[in-house]
């Protein structure tokens, strides 16, 4: 075989194994909206935080033009997976005035191996 061409498969080879090792991992990304000016706001919860971590959240769009109370507000939540396993990241949506008992969306996970966030179905998977 050409030197020339071993020497390209070799670098090539190397150049695919960093990219490989390098590919970082997927995420999980949710997003939630909210009325401005209305007395509630979502709080999240993960039952085990060595599994996954909210790594961020930001507003991504604003609807609340100028004085208008109402709005709607809508905010990305980031989840970054730690370790191999499995929990539950909850989300409730609480009135912070205390009058109403909050709504709860829950979302079980699975972080593998790789650190990488699956979206299970049920409980049992």
């Amino acid at each position: 075989m050409n030197k020339g061409l071993l020497g390209l498969i070799i670098i090539l080879s190397v150049i695919i194994l960093l990219l490989i090792i390098n590919k970082k991992p997927k995420h999980l990304e949710l997003t939630y909206s909210i009325n401005s000016g209305i007395p509630f706001k979502w709080e999240v919860e993960i039952e085990d935080e060595t599994v996954a971590k909210l790594k961020k959240s930001y507003v991504t769009k604003n609807e609340n033009k100028g004085a208008i109370v109402g709005g709607k507000v809508y905010t990305k939540y980031i989840f970054e997976g730690l370790k191999e396993g499995k929990t539950t990241i909850t989300f409730k949506y609480v009135n912070i005035t205390n009058e109403m008992p909050p709504k709860e969306e829950k979302y079980n996970i699975k972080v593998d191996k790789n650190k990488n966030i699956i979206l299970l179905k049920n409980k049992e998977e």
